[in-house]
């Protein structure tokens, strides 16, 4: 899949309509005659919060084996990974135990689990990293940021690649310095970067040439002071060692939210 443009523009999304269940950063809302099933909502959040939350996840999309209802699966993942992003690493490993489960069942589509996924979630990704008003300001609250911890998150257990996630990470490296914007979109990029960089990097020839390219263009953002946030400025220059030392896989961290906004975890 072709990226649309090699440099996004700032868009301002449109209010969410009341009422709602919930209201996220994709711009996804669900009001309660849109649940899959009766409760749906209120049956996968539980779930995640199961010690047997993978056993517990399968059983509601065996029981509920259509297209609707794996949505709600993805959309309550991304919720609850929001709310708490110090989570969503667990979470995300809870979707791959789903997805790969021997037992998994074939939607009411023909599709696998796994191609629900991926192409779910690469809507949900291409939603969550689009640049708004929120894009501006950095902050554990911050939309941009948690979308950009579940793409990189997507990018390491294999759920899903897509051109808006190396779309973001390609601006970002390219910004304008000066931009309102780019100390977040600076700050995303470090977030995949650093979370799945040596998968990244592997599948992102069309995209950046090399590692040393990347390094080159994260080192660049800092010397001209993108990145003012004391702890994202570290995180920039992990990632710029990350590329520097090309994106090995040992590298990559698990804990980068919690670097970023320590009083989080």
């Amino acid at each position: 899949m072709l990226w649309r443009s090699a440099h996004r523009t700032i868009k301002t999304l449109p209010r969410l309509s009341a009422p709602t269940l919930y209201r996220h950063s994709y711009t996804f809302t669900r009001k309660m005659s849109d649940e899959a099933f009766p409760n749906s909502e209120q049956l996968f959040r539980s779930a995640f919060d199961q010690p047997n939350s993978p056993s517990e996840l399968l059983k509601l999309i065996k029981e509920h084996p259509t297209y609707p209802a794996v949505v709600d699966l993805l959309v309550y993942y991304t919720c609850v990974a929001e709310e708490n992003p110090t989570r969503a690493e667990a979470l995300a490993s809870i979707l791959l135990q789903v997805r790969d489960a021997p037992d998994a069942p074939i939607i009411n589509t023909d599709l696998t689990l796994m191609e629900v996924f991926s192409r779910k979630l690469a809507d949900l990704h291409g939603r969550g990293l689009e640049v708004d008003d929120d894009t501006k300001t950095l902050g554990p609250s911050n939309t941009f940021l948690t979308g950009s911890l579940l793409s990189g998150l997507s990018f390491k257990y294999q759920l899903t690649s897509c051109s808006d996630q190396y779309g973001a990470i390609l601006d970002a490296l390219d910004v304008n310095p000066s931009s309102p914007t780019t100390e977040v979109l600076v700050t995303g990029a470090c977030i995949q970067l650093l979370t799945a960089g040596s998968e990244i990097i592997q599948h992102s020839t069309s995209y950046f040439k090399s590692a040393d390219e990347v390094a080159t263009k994260l080192k660049a953002q800092k010397t001209a002071g993108a990145v003012k946030d004391a702890n994202a400025l570290k995180l920039l220059e992990l990632a710029n060692w990350h590329a520097e030392t090309g994106f090995k896989k040992e590298n990559d961290i698990n804990n980068v939210w919690e670097r970023l906004f320590p009083s989080q975890a």
